[in-house]
């Protein structure tokens, strides 16, 4: 009898360590996907820099480890701002090399003066592809920097919230796939 219960202690301890164990977040720097007729501007290069610390902050504050950037995305002339949108393989391999279990690959869409979309893919750098895309509509975003830096806060937080919730589907987690951090 007291075998059996050490013995189901151990489990037990195994089984809370295993739930406890959360994945590795590496963030790419969002990239702009100007849609719109107007060029790029020094207000849309402030948002996505805001844009990719809202989401490093929002994960680190929901308790994920997030990957600092140990290496910088393809450049030169072949690869362009979305590359790495386009080819989640290299996506996988990058988050691989930074030593993170999860990628979030992100741009944003400027399709007009008021209205972007900021599009998140979910890169599992095990299975070496995206399992999910998740957007978010940011309308007047790059207008006004109290509003630009509400927006990129709200805008990360749903996009963390459902990044991680796309994360617990493919993991098949059904329990964590809630609302891991409630935006």
């Amino acid at each position: 009898r007291r075998v059996l219960s050490v013995v189901t202690a151990c489990l037990m301890t195994g089984v809370a360590s295993a739930q406890a164990a959360r994945p590795s977040f590496a963030v790419t720097p969002v990239s702009l996907n100007n849609l719109s007729a107007l060029p790029d501007t020094k207000e849309d290069s402030a948002a996505i820099r805001l844009l990719t610390t809202e989401t490093r902050a929002r994960l680190s504050s929901c308790g994920y480890a997030v990957v600092a950037d140990s290496g910088t995305a393809p450049s030169g002339a072949a690869f362009g701002a979305s590359y790495l949108f386009q080819h989640a393989d290299v996506a996988a391999q990058l988050g691989a090399d930074w030593h993170a279990d999860w990628v979030l690959v992100s741009r944003l869409n400027r399709i007009g003066p008021w209205v972007a979309e900021w599009e998140v893919q979910v890169v599992s750098t095990r299975a070496r592809r995206a399992v999910d895309t998740r957007v978010v509509e940011l309308k007047g975003l790059s207008r006004d920097s109290s509003l630009t830096a509400r927006l990129a806060n709200r805008g990360a937080a749903w996009l963390v919230d459902q990044s991680l919730q796309a994360v617990a589907h493919a993991n098949g987690d059904s329990a964590s796939a809630k609302r891991p951090c409630r935006a």
